[in-house]
């Protein structure tokens, strides 16, 4: 399996996979965060992002002690304030060794992590956002505090290129997944580094993504989950066979508590979204 995606809907995915099938699991992981201590790091080294990698290494860690280690997030002083230890490893580890995606090797060694992580282009991505009403900007953050609706991603440069490893894992993979999470400045540009866009339309088996439950204010308000199935369609073409939905219903306090913060449950337009040739799978996503 190869699951793509980022910020915190691919750690989740990862780490209940990782017993049942984790040394047959590849992660490919976005690199196109630019704010809190990835932001820091990305500015001030020239480095790509660490922070939803080492999130990912984390979940496939086989040392959990020093995973907890990895997540540690320092509280005072100036210098360090914010920064995990993680992120802070794995740029020294890209340093001693030569590029960010070697440094999450050497990462991965050092968690004893099952299954492979891997970033989803060799370098750094800045997200180019262009809004309906024409609107442009860059960099991941300023999505959310844009207000507008986004139309389309693309990242810069356009010459990155993913890993060759994550090349070679989609031609040898059975099953591709989409993780949930923020949908334009996550899963979709962890699906653009060069190369994959054209490995997934060669690739023969189900694609499957992840439904998110609950919109995302300043990103997908007043999506229907068939709205998130036509974005990525927009991005990298009707490449989805099969989209899995939560079958738990939701607490009341829990939407409420949501709802609160302008997110509302992605509606189910289940007509469209067959009408698109997708399938409708219902699995206990949430205890």
């Amino acid at each position: 399996m190869v699951a793509f995606g980022g910020g915190t809907g691919l750690p989740v995915l990862l780490e209940g996979l990782r017993k049942p099938i984790g040394d047959r699991l590849t992660a490919v992981v976005s690199v196109a965060d630019d704010g809190g201590s990835s932001g820091r790091l990305r500015q001030e080294l020239d480095m790509a992002p660490p922070g939803d990698v080492r999130s990912c290494l984390v979940a496939l860690a086989g040392r959990r002690r020093l995973a907890e280690v990895f997540n540690y997030r320092f509280e005072g002083g100036t210098e360090l304030r914010d920064h995990s230890v993680g992120n802070l490893i794995i740029a020294a580890l890209a340093e001693m060794s030569g590029g960010f995606s070697e440094g999450v090797q050497e990462a991965a060694r050092f968690l004893r992590v099952t299954g492979r992580v891997f970033p989803a282009a060799t370098e750094s991505l800045t997200l180019v956002v262009t809004y309906t009403d024409g609107t442009v900007t860059r960099g991941e953050s300023t999505v959310r505090e844009s207000g507008r609706v986004v139309a389309r991603v693309t990242v810069e440069p356009v010459t990155a290129v993913a890993p060759g490893a994550v090349l070679e894992a989609l031609a040898g993979a059975n099953i591709v997944v989409f993780s949930s999470g923020s949908l334009f400045t996550s899963t979709i540009p962890s699906l653009l580094g060069g190369g994959v866009p054209e490995a997934l339309a060669r690739f023969s088996g189900p694609i499957v993504y992840v439904a998110n439950v609950m919109t995302q204010p300043g990103e997908t308000a007043g999506f229907t989950l068939s709205d998130h199935l036509a974005a990525i369609e927009e991005h990298v073409g009707p490449l989805v066979t099969d989209v899995l939905v939560n079958a738990t219903p939701l607490a009341d306090p829990l939407v409420e508590r949501y709802v609160a913060d302008g997110a509302s449950p992605v509606a189910i337009d289940r007509d469209r979204i067959e009408a698109m040739g997708v399938r409708v799978r219902e699995a206990v996503m949430l205890p």
